[in-house]
């Protein structure tokens, strides 16, 4: 069964696929290509990821909700509760 590093992963790749889409039309230049990608992230908004919606600030931090687990009387993870920036 997938676990949250597994959705987390999802969602990474997914920024990159959007990032890439985003970036137009790639040159074969590594060094206008990079930047083009990495700008193209910076302006990724309210990408709908797995483990949810996010979107990045000006320093490149994820705004996003947090997910909080608890362990049950088993010792195995549970959903506890999600909080979501307002």
């Amino acid at each position: 069964m997938p676990d949250d590093v597994a959705a987390l992963t999802w969602d990474a790749l997914g920024l990159a696929k959007a990032a890439i889409e985003g970036a137009g039309e790639i040159t074969g230049r590594i060094k206008q290509d990079r930047k083009a990608v990495r700008d193209a992230l910076a302006n990724v908004k309210d990408f709908q990821g797995i483990t949810g919606k996010m979107t990045f600030t000006e320093d490149g931090d994820p705004i996003k909700c947090a997910v909080i687990v608890k362990i049950s009387d088993k010792g195995e993870y549970e959903f506890y509760k999600s909080i979501c920036p307002e």
